[in-house]
């Protein structure tokens, strides 16, 4: 059985220091995502709150990243209580400190009443304790461990953080009541699927930009028929080696025949709306989650990139050099998300680079690099953005 994390964000602004509680945790099953301001943390827990268990805090932190040391002050643990309190899913907070004055404060402890002290043995082990025994009551932290292998991929490696948070909103899903809300849930997930496959250089960009063609790339990754007769979808050829495994593009291809739009569609809301249950809907959302778990399987396995021809007979050239190479290094590596940024050397916006080619490329910061880019559509803002594609070092 795989082991069993929770993900605690943590706001201390000496977090640099405490290697030592952070792999104490980590052997209690506890992964402290750590931030040292209240702008930091509170803004990634406003963003992504579904995927944390829980929430600790220094009594005293900065407010922004670029404060100075001397002014870290209880206002922002106050300020971030209140904040939490806004959020819909609710945590306990709990205090990690080093701060007499704070610790032995009547008024801090009546606002703050889990807290535990730096440096002392007993408390550090409570608060673990405490910590797990308070994430274990969350629903959220329930189904990501019962599901533990699905909500591996949703983070910015694989298809994305708001997947995950769609997936939460989905297993929660009881009855038929926003039926309709649910299937465009579960199309949305599908296009940060595929979206995620050109990541990976295993689906042209054509079918991805400037928005996802859902049915192009369900048949090119498909890559044949049933009758064994090649697709040919926007130019494009798969080539064998890389074709879905049959039972995923079965799958693919049974998603969307009942999330997309259209005529056929009418008649599913009508079937759903006639017995009045959530089970088509429960098949459907159960298939893609194999779906899912298989994707993170296969790019785990690098598999051949780019495998496949232009119709014309013209085969793309796989690890062939663009001709237009900017020159720059790596900067702000997040070491729990595993992104980073690159810098050029030329000036100008920093731009992304997504945690695969961190990985694939074992990226450091100040590392010399020349990069490929390319813009995109997200699928969730609809905003054109730029990312690296490639990385040549």
């Amino acid at each position: 059985m795989e082991d069993i994390f929770y993900n605690i964000l943590w706001i201390d602004d000496e977090h640099e220091t405490l290697s030592g509680t952070k792999g104490r945790a980590k052997r209690n099953g506890i992964n402290l995502i750590p931030y040292k301001s209240l702008d930091g943390g509170m803004s990634e827990l406003e963003r992504n709150y579904p995927y944390y268990d829980g929430v600790l805090l220094d009594a005293k932190f900065f407010e922004n990243e670029d404060d100075e040391a001397g002014s870290e002050d209880t206002y922002a643990s106050f300020r971030a209580k209140d904040r939490i309190l806004q959020l819909p899913k609710k945590f306990e907070i709990f205090i990690l400190t080093g701060q007499a004055e704070a610790y032995e404060d009547r008024t801090f402890k009546k606002a703050f009443t889990k807290v535990y002290e730096k440096g002392k043995d007993e408390d550090v082990n409570r608060l673990f304790s405490d910590i797990k025994e308070a994430a274990k009551g969350q629903l959220d932290t329930q189904l990501r461990h019962s599901f533990k292998r699905v909500f591996d991929l949703c983070t910015e490696r694989y298809v994305g953080e708001l997947a995950g948070q769609d997936l939460l909103k989905l297993l929660k899903v009881t009855d038929e009541s926003d039926i309709d809300n649910d299937f465009n849930t579960i199309r949305k997930i599908v296009e940060d699927l595929f979206t995620a496959f050109h990541k990976y250089n295993l689906l042209p960009i054509e079918f991805v930009s400037p928005g996802v063609a859902l049915n192009e790339s369900s048949k090119f990754l498909a890559g044949k028929s049933s009758d064994g007769s090649l697709f040919t979808e926007k130019g494009f050829q798969h080539l064998e080696e890389t074709h879905l495994p049959q039972q995923v593009a079965s799958y693919i291809r049974s998603i969307l025949s009942i999330t997309q739009a259209g005529s056929h569609r009418s008649n599913i809301d009508k079937f759903v709306k006639q017995v009045r249950t959530p089970y088509l809907f429960k098949s459907v959302l159960y298939q893609l989650m194999d779906v899912l778990v298989w994707f993170k399987m296969y790019v785990d396995g690098n598999p051949k990139t780019e495998n496949w021809q232009r119709t014309e007979g013209v085969i793309s050239e796989v690890g062939a050099e663009p001709a237009d190479l900017i020159e720059g290094k790596v900067i702000n590596m997040n070491i729990d998300k595993g992104f980073a940024f690159f810098q050029p050397d030329a000036g100008g916006s920093n731009i992304f680079i997504p945690p695969h080619l961190v990985t694939a490329n074992s990226l450091t910061n100040g590392l010399p690099i020349s990069v490929e880019i390319e813009e995109y559509v997200d699928n969730r803002s609809g905003e054109t953005k730029s990312r690296v594609k490639r990385i040549f070092n």
